[in-house]
């Protein structure tokens, strides 16, 4: 990973700082992505350390909720990186709670899939300069559950459920993956599931119950360094460049994805509606 620079999102916590530190300890340059630039310098700092002193980190600050912050950016991007040879979208979030982006979208779906379409879509450009890029979508199985209710995107009308649009979000990960493959096959794009992660990512804006059942069985989950190895694979390993469309669990593609996210008609209004929503921010 020598001379390639690397971006990941929400990368001052959890698996994406783990799959930062696996990045520079093999010589990548990293850009941590992230909402709390104080965070993110001192992840930076935690990556330096157990990287070795000569790790590249640097920060850039991202607001994935603000279509505007995202586009920002970008612009900031290109100010300071000449390239980008990978693309991690890995920052995500679950809450059982009803909330909206800056520009109105349901929270998860807002940040867990348009904020990194729009991302995705910006830092294109830059993608292509590199000889061999490589996108990389954090999703989830919990995929396998989401349905893709074309009115429950952009708003949530009626009582929300905060796992429905949690599965919708990560299906929609994996929708956008299937579709820019086929629109863009100069940029090879992979999802993956990172295993069920064993950090306070299902309990930080969840209800009490909610919160206490994650907490509960927080113990037999996976870590967040074992969570970072199909991440850390996909943007490195040799055997899976070119390699476009897939979706991998434990470093291991699996042949088969569920009928839902091949649904070409799904694939096709999700992207035409993202498409629609962030056009003023390209």
């Amino acid at each position: 990973m020598e001379n390639k620079t690397v971006l990941i999102t929400g990368g001052s916590s959890g698996i994406g700082l783990h799959t930062a530190i696996g990045l520079a300890r093999s010589g990548a340059a990293v850009v941590l992505a992230v909402r709390d630039l104080e965070k993110g310098t001192a992840a930076a700092r935690e990556i330096r350390e157990k990287a070795g002193d000569k790790a590249m980190v640097e920060v850039l600050g991202l607001e994935l909720s603000d279509l505007r912050s995202i586009q920002g950016a970008a612009r900031e991007f290109y100010a300071r990186w000449p390239k980008l040879d990978v693309l991690i979208n890995n920052a995500g979030l679950f809450t059982t709670s009803y909330t909206q982006t800056a520009q109105g979208f349901e929270l998860q779906f807002g940040v867990n899939h348009l904020g990194h379409f729009l991302l995705t879509h910006l830092l294109a450009p830059a993608l292509r300069k590199s000889p061999e890029p490589r996108v990389v979508n954090v999703s989830s199985l919990a995929y396998l559950q989401g349905r893709l209710d074309p009115g429950r995107l952009r708003e949530w009308p009626g009582n929300y459920n905060g796992l429905a649009a949690y599965t919708q979000s990560k299906l929609c990960n994996v929708l956008f993956t299937l579709e820019w493959a086929k629109r863009f096959p100069e940029i090879p794009v992979n999802a993956l599931h990172p295993g069920v992660i064993g950090t306070r990512f299902g309990a930080k804006h969840s209800r009490f119950l909610e919160r206490a059942l994650w907490l509960l069985y927080r113990p037999f989950m996976v870590g967040p360094e074992e969570g970072a190895r199909t991440s850390i694979y996909l943007a490195s390993a040799p055997e899976v460049q070119g390699i476009s469309g897939g979706f991998f669990d434990e470093k291991q593609r699996r042949r088969s994805i569920a009928a839902k996210a091949l649904q070409n008609e799904g694939a096709q209004i999700l992207w035409e509606k993202s498409e629609a929503w962030t056009r003023e921010f390209f």
